[in-house]
């Protein structure tokens, strides 16, 4: 072996150790220029990029003697185990140093926020070289000790000395940090990994992702394997990639499981070619792509143009706007591949549109661990089992193939309960095959890098008086609907803490209750009064919950903000005695609350943490690219706000990615308006900061990112492991910044689980194949009785031929009748009757745009109490259309006076007529304000 080769058997030791601008003095080989490259690019990127940096420019030297001085500068420089370890071609003490480094990163989040590093530094001078303690001094000097600490782990950690984790624990039991001491050295062997896990983070490297997976071990089936490539394929598959097809190309039902990142839509393109590719004149294939959102179906509708243009496969999507039952007719017939959500395909299998699942030879399934109750993944497959277990031996079904980059663990704790969830998934997508990449794990490891996690956990605000003047405001306005009705009553879901989410979910179920409360003891007048009354206290109530929960994730004048705007919009002409009471108890405290907003002194800790987190991320690499996640609409807005009022992160850029859905607070943004978001975050120059919700989870392509920063933004495995992936350049990190040990803990227990996971996965593959298959026979058949009860004895939901009334979900002002609404596209309920609009109060849409054949021109709102009804539109030349929404209503029916509050059309009981242009004539020629009139 030459020298140059040993060094690049040996590049990760000397990458992950070496600070390269400590080295160069002592390498005279080197041109200036390229000195000055490996310093900047250490300036620039980190000690790690630039030590590859200067290994790659080792390869052009041709200087006698070099390699010596190379092992020399080395030891001089302060890295004498290293270049020992070289020299004798001998890495056992550095294997044995990682391990525990491993478990230091993992304890990182516990060290950094609890200790002094000036109180440390004095007992770290056998592992510290000089250069780096008086960084460590500057950086505390300059940052305070949260960065100092992080700047002496960051250089402990690279540190080649052997007895550098017995020298930190004694310089933290000499420093008096006894309860952050770690473990003796001796037990920190591999027989200590269950401790290891128990810790707060968690190492970026593959080994952990796949570790429990035996490379040397059979597969569960007896399969061919890819020794040369595919035969005329479409794309270039790296050999981890053909591997994760194979199963899908031997046309067996799989699901492929990889990370992030790994490029298995690219798969799926090539295993989409390769069985189209089978068909015949005689014989056509069909292929349906499913995606759960429209981002992600028009993001994968464009890859798969792009690979099948001048093929002679057609792509088209069908989702959103573009779904009505003749463009999905057409689609099905004409074209080969077919992007949709899944809910598209469910309703058009259930109105006959697309006959049966048999119309296709192969589905894709992205983002499958989705397959399991209510979803329309599940309802599908439940579809296709009913077939397969009752239907006619001959009845053709497709293939099935899911996409994930985590198959989760349900809720078990431990790998048989882990397995017990694969089973059902398996049973769920008809499946015994999980292919995962075990063959070409080291190239799989050297194209996709999985960021370390951290956890920060912060303090709350020590006081809050903001706080305190909303929990008083909603305490008066919840004993003035408990003085007119036990609201307590409305909802089984009970009171909770008011601030937190499990509040709204309490005060959004009382609201909608009190839309359809029937009190027997009370004349018609004085119901709608009662119930109007509750329904203004509720929205009051959930208005201040709001503001607390912005308050606590964000700043104090983001939650005022938040609730002037939502007071600045009402119309005092419309209040009755409630809104007037309500609003002058909000009126009267605004002021105090505006100056507790605005006083100094009262920052959030949250924040300071996020700002100090980006602060030091930026001072290391001001090219990072950083994903934020949080919760809500609301909190996305106040965080960009606050960015950009900060002088010091304003450079950032920040822009805002959230989902397409319209909800009470924020109007959603348009697909358009989402792919700028994005390319201002992939262009040069442009955005450093995304602001995402969970629409940026799961599929979406997003720029590779190197920070993915998690604001109070926890779920489960699978999330953990979906946002964790939007960071995939190098040295990518991960971190959660939380001021709840509640979330905390949960993050923890997520990072055991997936342990827990690719556990049960790597059991489940050794299982024999007939045993596996039993199993999941075994659940299908359960499922196949559980469907048959609940069908028999669920409520026949038909459409009753019966008119229903349309009164303010507010008021209760009467609107309409339901046979005076007609269906435009299977999508738009408009009023034809000429006495509706002079009930509304019209005023200027704030977004007037055209969307699917509708012109959005003004809004409507109930003249009596300024509830929201709907839109006036223009569409397909007729003007002044009141398209209504649903949640601006109750339905009466007339039949049986019974009300009725509605979530969705779909499930409004009565029967609606399609718009009939030659019977719903509308009056053109009415006068200005008038709206639609029916002509007998």
């Amino acid at each position: 072996m030459s020298e140059k080769e040993l060094l690049q058997r040996c590049c990760k030791y000397i990458t992950e150790i070496i600070q390269p601008s400590l080295v160069l003095h002592y390498l005279d080989f080197f041109e200036p220029k390229e000195v000055e490259l490996i310093k900047a690019k250490e300036e620039k990127e980190g000690p790690t990029h630039a030590s590859a940096l200067l290994l790659d420019m080792i390869q052009n030297v041709d200087s006698p003697g070099w390699f010596q001085m190379f092992l020399d500068g080395l030891s001089i420089a302060g890295y004498p185990t290293l270049s020992k370890s070289i020299d004798m071609e001998d890495f056992t003490e550095l294997d044995k140093s990682r391990l525990y480094k491993h478990m230091v990163r993992k304890l990182r989040p516990t060290l950094e926020p609890g200790a002094r590093p000036m109180d440390i530094l004095p007992h770290l001078s056998e592992c510290l070289l000089q250069p780096q303690g008086e960084e460590v001094r500057q950086v505390t000097e300059s940052k305070g000790d949260h960065a100092g600490m992080g700047r002496l782990l960051d250089f402990i950690l690279r540190s080649d000395n052997p007895r550098w984790y017995k020298t930190l624990q004694d310089a933290l039991s000499a420093a008096g940090y006894n309860n952050l001491a770690l473990g003796d050295q001796e037990d920190a062997d591999m027989s200590g990994t269950e401790e290891i896990e128990m810790t707060y983070s968690q190492e970026a490297e593959m080994e952990d992702l796949h570790a429990n997976l035996d490379t040397d071990a059979e597969p569960r089936q007896k399969v061919m394997r890819y020794d040369s490539q595919i035969s005329s394929p479409l794309t270039e598959l790296r050999a981890y990639q053909e591997e994760l097809a194979l199963p899908a190309l031997e046309s067996r039902n799989t699901i492929i499981c990889a990370p992030t990142g790994s490029g298995k839509t690219i798969i799926a393109v090539e295993i989409c070619w390769q069985h189209l590719r089978q068909g015949t004149e005689e014989s056509k294939r069909k292929v349906a792509f499913l995606a759960n959102t429209i981002p992600l179906c028009q993001q994968q509708m464009e890859l798969f143009m792009k690979y099948f243009q001048n093929k002679d496969f057609e792509v088209i999507g069908c989702f959103g706007e573009s779904a009505s039952n003749l463009v999905v007719k057409v689609a099905v017939e004409e074209y080969d591949i077919i992007v949709m959500t899944p809910m598209i395909l469910q309703l058009k299998l259930e109105n006959g549109t697309i006959p049966s699942l048999s119309t296709f030879t192969l589905i894709f399934f992205d983002e499958c661990h989705n397959t399991s109750k209510k979803h329309s993944y599940n309802s599908i497959m439940g579809m296709y089992m009913d077939i397969r277990l009752q239907g006619p031996p001959s009845t053709a079904l497709p293939q099935i193939v899911g996409l994930t980059a985590s198959v989760g663990v349900g809720k078990s704790k431990n790998v048989d309960g882990a397995l017990e969830h694969i089973y059902q998934l398996c049973a769920n997508l008809d499946t015994h095959t999980l292919s995962t990449v075990t063959k070409h794990l080291n190239e799989l490891r050297k194209f996709v890098f999985v960021p370390s996690k951290d956890i920060r956990l912060v303090k709350r605000r020590s006081v809050d008086p903001f706080m305190d003047v909303v929990l008083g405001l909603m305490a008066h306005v919840e004993s003035i609907a408990k003085k007119t009705y036990n609201i307590e009553s409305l909802s089984k879901v009970p009171m909770s803490t008011r601030g937190s989410q499990a509040y709204e979910q309490w005060v959004v179920t009382v609201q909608r209750q009190c839309k359809v409360l029937k009190l027997v003891d009370q004349d018609e007048e004085e119901e709608m009064k009662i119930c109007r009354k509750l329904v203004t206290c509720s929205e009051h109530l959930r208005k201040y919950n709001d503001s607390l929960i912005i308050s606590e994730d964000a700043r104090a004048i983001d939650a005022i903000n938040y609730l002037q705007k939502y007071f600045d919009n009402l119309d005092p002409t419309r209040f009755d005695e409630t809104d007037q009471k309500l609003f002058s108890v909000f009126e009267e405290r605004s002021k105090e609350l505006l100056r507790i907003a605005s006083s100094s002194g009262r920052e959030n800790p949250k924040l300071q943490e996020l700002q100090s987190v980006l602060d030091e991320q930026y001072h290391y690499n001001s090219e990072t690219k950083t994903i934020l996640f949080v919760k809500t609409r609301a909190l996305a807005e106040a965080i960009e706000q606050w960015i950009l009022e900060t002088p010091a992160l304003a450079h950032l850029k920040p822009k805002v990615l959230i989902g397409r859905r319209r909800t009470e607070n924020t109007a959603g943004m348009t697909l358009s308006t989402q792919k700028d978001a994005l390319s201002a975050f992939e262009s040069e120059g442009g955005s450093k900061l995304l602001i995402a919700t969970s629409v940026a989870d799961e599929g979406i392509d997003i720029a590779q990112c190197n920070l993915v920063l998690l604001y109070d933004y926890v779920g489960n495995v699978i999330k953990m492991v979906q946002t964790r992936g939007r960071g995939r350049a190098m040295d990518s990190r991960c971190i959660l910044i939380t001021s709840s040990r509640e979330n905390a803990e949960k993050e923890q227990i997520n990072m055991l689980q997936e342990k827990v996971m690719y556990d049960a996965i790597q059991t489940a593959q050794n299982i024999e194949t007939d045993v596996f298959l039993a199993k999941v026979r075994n659940v299908q058949k359960r499922q196949k009785k559980q469907r048959d009860l609940e069908r028999r004895m669920a409520p026949e939901k038909k459409k009753e031929d019966i008119t229903f009334l349309l009164q303010c979900g507010k008021c209760r002002q009467n609107a309409c009748k339901s046979d005076e609404i007609r269906v435009i596209q299977n999508n738009h309920r408009v009023v034809i009757s000429k006495a509706f609009l002079p009930l509304c109060n019209i005023q200027p849409h704030p977004k007037p745009q055209v969307c699917d054949v509708l012109e959005k021109k003004s809004k409507i709102f109930c003249r009596t109490c300024n509830r929201d009804w709907g839109i006036l539109a223009s569409c397909m030349g007729l003007d002044n259309l009141p398209v209504l929404k649903i949640s601006g209503f109750t339905f009466v029916n007339l039949r049986t006076g019974q009300r009725k509050s509605v979530v969705k059309w779909q499930d409004f009981p009565g029967l609606l007529k399609d718009f009939d242009f030659e019977l719903d004539v509308l009056d053109q020629d009415s006068s200005e304000g008038a709206g639609p009139s029916r002509l007998s």
